[in-house]
């Protein structure tokens, strides 16, 4: 074997082994960003719901995307129409509990799912069954922006007690 061919024999697996080097470490980076990103979602969503509470238009427009989609209680709002809702109080908590939220992260977009027990009231209407929701977000101009909010309610389980048990 002349040195060209055993240079090049020996050049192959060492490109390789760098090449995967460098794809792990672009891996590690891009699990960072995401990891990152999810908790910039997140946080979003908490400042909606501080803003929402507050009544803070001006955050509530920053959070909120122009052509936002808003569809929950039979209802698809759009943007103004969600943020007059908050500042009239016709939407207001009585009980706000979301858990096993679950953020996926697709480029630019964020899709967060969850299940509610929040206890509300809607143009004085009582809503209390449990629900799952998602939002989706998008970054846009170097911010994350709600761009769909949807929910979807649950029927409500029947408490068990003796009266119900009894054949």
């Amino acid at each position: 074997m002349n040195t060209t061919a055993a240079m090049r024999f020996t050049a192959v697996p060492i490109l390789l082994v760098a090449l995967t080097g460098f794809g792990r470490a672009q891996s590690v980076a891009s699990n960072e960003s995401e990891e990152a990103a999810k908790k910039e979602v997140l946080k979003m969503g908490d400042q909606l719901n501080e803003a929402r509470k507050t009544k803070d238009r001006a955050a509530l427009d920053r959070i909120l995307a122009d052509r936002l989609s808003w569809i929950a209680r039979g209802d698809r709002l759009n943007k103004s129409q969600v943020i007059a809702d908050f500042l009239a109080d016709n939407l207001r908590f009585k009980y706000f509990a979301h858990d096993n939220v679950k953020v996926d992260i697709f480029g630019n977009t964020a899709v967060v799912t969850g299940h509610s027990t929040s206890v509300l009231e809607y143009k004085g209407k009582l809503f209390d069954a449990p629900r799952l929701f998602s939002e989706v977000y998008v970054k846009m101009d170097g911010r994350w922006q709600m761009v769909i909010h949807h929910v979807s309610d649950l029927a409500k389980t029947e408490a068990k007690t003796e009266a119900n048990l009894k054949p």
